[in-house]
């Protein structure tokens, strides 16, 4: 007597028996990464004192201020190298890119935690304000270098673990990935966008994402 036919519930549909069982990245997601909003409160407080001490009405000014220039970077004023990150040229300038931390830093702090996330910011940061002094022709201000090393960091570490996360968190890294070409793309449109810092920044923070350990899957192994 043949056995009568089983509904198929989606239970059943989401196992897979010859993957390992998948996690949900976006399960416990902070909403206010504080690393990111940290950031945010210094680029902010930052820029004000730019305003407030009329330090981005010229050239001179700006770099006057700390902004990444090779010419000053190599004649040993590599603490530029630092402000320069913090530094932003415009209001919309700031806007974006403190957007963009907020956006990226969430699903940063997830994969990492704060401080490898702190970690992974300053050493890409580092790493766009060299390429840019050392390949770039013009003082060179913003987060965005830093952004990138994030974005790298994020996309390679879904790319690394992509098969552990259900479909509708790969999007993530899917749609980092077509935003900062879309953004490559744009700044090699305009000569005022600091390409060599965005591409340094990425550079670093992909190798970074591509060895650093993960606090999520350590909670799941732990667990």
């Amino acid at each position: 007597m043949a056995e009568p036919l089983k509904m198929i519930t989606p239970a059943m549909l989401a196992d897979d028996p010859f993957r390992p069982a998948r996690v949900d990245f976006e399960k416990g997601l902070s909403s206010a990464p504080a690393f990111a909003i940290g950031l945010i409160i210094v680029n902010v407080l930052v820029f004000a004192l730019e305003i407030k001490l009329s330090l981005l009405t010229s050239r001179k000014d700006v770099i006057y201020a700390g902004a990444v220039y090779g010419e000053k970077v190599f004649a040993g004023q590599s603490w530029r190298l630092v402000t320069g990150m913090f530094m932003h040229a415009n209001l919309g300038h700031l806007f974006g890119n403190c957007l963009a931390l907020y956006l990226v830093g969430m699903a940063a702090e997830q994969a990492w935690g704060r401080r490898r996330s702190l970690a992974i910011y300053f050493i890409s940061g580092l790493a766009a304000s060299f390429a840019s002094a050392f390949l770039g022709t013009r003082p060179s201000v913003g987060a965005s270098g830093a952004l990138f090393g994030l974005m790298g960091a994020v996309m390679v570490f879904f790319f690394r673990h992509g098969n552990s996360f259900y479909a509708r968190n790969r999007r993530v890294g899917n749609f980092l990935i077509a935003w900062s070409l879309l953004q490559l793309w744009l700044g090699s449109l305009n000569p005022r966008v600091d390409n060599w810092a965005h591409l340094g920044g990425m550079l670093a923070g992909s190798i970074i994402g591509a060895y650093m350990p993960s606090r999520f899957f350590e909670d799941k192994a732990a667990s």
